[in-house]
């Protein structure tokens, strides 16, 4: 029963502690619970110039740092206004620099990119990860969080509350100290399996798996409504393309959860091309990513969602469309006006 009501109201953050529940099978909803995140990597980017360098490389704007923000959502771009790579930057504590969190897979091709624009700039770039570790807290309460020397550094997700907060450490500190930092509450998983399941069932892709790069759109993924991209800076890469999409025309495809009909055991291709149950032969998008009865796919909206329930292989599902999403988007409310 639990399992059916998580699935028609996980936006809501009091259905979270009821997810857990199951999820772990205890008798009484864990407060936190603490994932490794080892498929994620840290780059440190330090010197007077670091949040200028950015400014002119992101989707998103450097100055709400200044304005107090302590992390943001952001992507990369390519000359042609697709997604290189989906990042999170949290201020870091030293005074100029900022810590960029991407995908581990493409660590190396982002560190290359960032040196490309560099320059002469008084900038340093440095692989962090050897020194740091990085968490996911997934938790309906906002942490209270007992310093242990200054070593433990939380920042809450940009992009949505469901998804908690982020916790850095120093690489050697036991985990029992983490969670001790945390109010000694939290259960700390072995992988971030439960972690990717939540990010399925909300809707949000992360990762090169989930958008490989130079493959995608930012709007296709979500990025203005996670928070991600800025209308109002200055120019950056890969900008002219993501301002015209936002002021002449409505985003037809887009990243969106997907609920199964039942359990996927065994592996469907991603990119499996989906389609309308009742038109066979209809391409209404592809299959991004899926676990268990969950999955994301870059899907035409309107179109799945007038469908009700697609195809994706041999398998039926239904689109989501999901709670955090506004009612209307911008252009479609000027279009019906």
């Amino acid at each position: 029963m639990i399992f059916y009501q998580v699935n028609r109201i996980i936006g809501k953050s009091q259905i979270i502690n009821q997810y857990l529940r199951r999820f772990h099978n205890t008798t009484v909803s864990p407060a936190k619970v603490l994932y490794p995140l080892r498929s994620r990597s840290l780059l440190k980017i330090k010197g007077q110039e670091a949040s200028v360098f950015l400014q002119g490389l992101i989707t998103n704007d450097m100055k709400h740092f200044d304005d107090g923000a302590r992390s943001m959502y952001a992507m990369f771009l390519n000359n042609k206004g697709r997604v290189l790579y989906d990042t999170l930057i949290h201020r870091w504590t030293e005074e100029e620099s900022f810590m960029i969190e991407c995908d581990k897979r493409v660590l190396d091709q982002l560190q290359k990119h960032l040196k490309i624009y560099k320059l002469k700039r008084k900038v340093l770039i440095e692989d962090v990860n050897n020194e740091l570790m990085l968490w996911a807290l997934i938790s309906s309460t906002l942490p209270e969080i007992s310093d242990i020397k200054n070593t433990i550094t939380v920042y809450n997700d940009p992009r949505l509350a469901e998804l908690g907060s982020r916790v850095i450490s120093p690489l050697n500190l036991q985990v029992s100290d983490i969670v001790k930092a945390l109010g000694g509450d939290a259960i700390v998983e072995d992988d971030e399996t439960g972690y990717r399941y939540l990010r399925y069932k909300l809707g949000v892709s992360e990762g090169a798996e989930d958008l490989p790069p130079g493959s995608s759109f930012p709007l296709e993924a979500n990025c203005d409504y996670l928070h991600g991209v800025s209308f109002h800076k200055g120019c950056y890469i890969g900008q002219e393309l993501t301002a015209r999409v936002h002021h002449t025309g409505v985003v037809r495809k887009r990243i969106m959860p997907i609920k199964f009909n039942q359990q996927i055991s065994e592996n469907i291709d991603l990119n499996t091309v989906i389609s309308a149950s009742n038109n066979p032969k209809s391409n209404l998008g592809k299959l991004k990513a899926v676990m268990n009865d969950h999955g994301l796919g870059l899907i035409r909206v309107k179109e799945a969602l007038d469908a009700k329930v697609i195809c994706i292989d041999k398998y039926s599902a239904e689109p989501l469309k999901p709670s955090w999403w506004p009612m209307e988007a911008p252009k479609e409310i000027q279009k019906n006006e």
